[in-house]
């Protein structure tokens, strides 16, 4: 391998609604919020509320909420906003 694996890590991205919150906290942990995005539960609703799953899981910042629930997924799209 060319780089190590914490760094392959920096280039993946997580959908959050797979995860239970005890899942999330730990994978927030590990991987660090920026590469969490709230993803879409189409065609299987994983979540009956996917905002409030990431809203209501205490370890993450208002940062992190805020993050998580667009502004990563605008900077990994290279979105204009």
């Amino acid at each position: 391998m060319k780089k190590l694996p914490t760094e392959y890590v920096k280039q993946i991205y997580f959908d959050t609604l797979v995860f239970t919150g005890e899942s999330l906290r730990h994978l927030a942990a590990e991987v660090g919020p920026s590469q969490l995005m709230i993803g879409p539960d189409w065609p299987i609703p994983w979540e009956e509320d996917p905002v409030g799953h990431i809203m209501n899981t205490p370890e993450l910042s208002d940062d992190d909420r805020y993050n998580i629930l667009g502004a990563n997924a605008i900077q990994c799209l290279n979105l204009k906003i």
